[in-house]
């Protein structure tokens, strides 16, 4: 009896997992290494993040990622786990990087802080109007470019 209630709860377990969109391991959809530079009228973006979203109108599904852009430009991209990489295929990309603000509390009773003003043009900050692409292959790392400008 005791097994036959382990047993249950393992499969309930594994009907979870499946419904909430997680899958094992072993049918994971492949991973590429992707790294690379974030340049804003031909200097490196000194903070914000860079995020891939599958381009399901080209056939990929799945996870999107994200990358921290570094004091240099680089960043590295993430799926699940630091570095992990990127869903093989074709995503859009989006681009963040806002002013760091001093300090972001206001004043006992005073007005809320203002949101923080983005240093990048607010196309870019959004996968689905930045014009940004990249098709990742299968296989070890690879670079990427994005140059943006700050006006069209």
């Amino acid at each position: 009896m005791r097994f036959a209630n382990q047993f249950c709860s393992l499969i309930a377990g594994i009907c979870v997992l499946l419904q909430s969109g997680c899958r094992p391991s072993g049918d994971a959809p492949p991973l590429a290494r992707i790294s690379g530079v974030v340049l804003l009228d031909g200097q490196p973006l000194t903070h914000g993040s860079v995020q891939f979203t599958p381009d399901r109108a080209r056939g990929t599904s799945g996870r999107m990622a994200l990358g921290k852009i570094g004091p240099d430009g680089h960043f590295t991209m993430t799926t699940q786990s630091e570095g992990d990489g990127v869903q093989v295929g074709f995503h859009k990309v989006g681009i963040q990087c806002f002013e760091q603000a001093a300090n972001g509390q206001s004043e006992a009773g005073g007005p809320p802080p203002k949101p923080p003003k983005s240093l990048v043009p607010e196309k870019y900050t959004d996968p689905e109007t930045s014009g940004l692409t990249i098709e990742v292959h299968a296989g070890s790392n690879q670079d990427a470019l994005f140059e943006l400008k700050s006006t069209p």
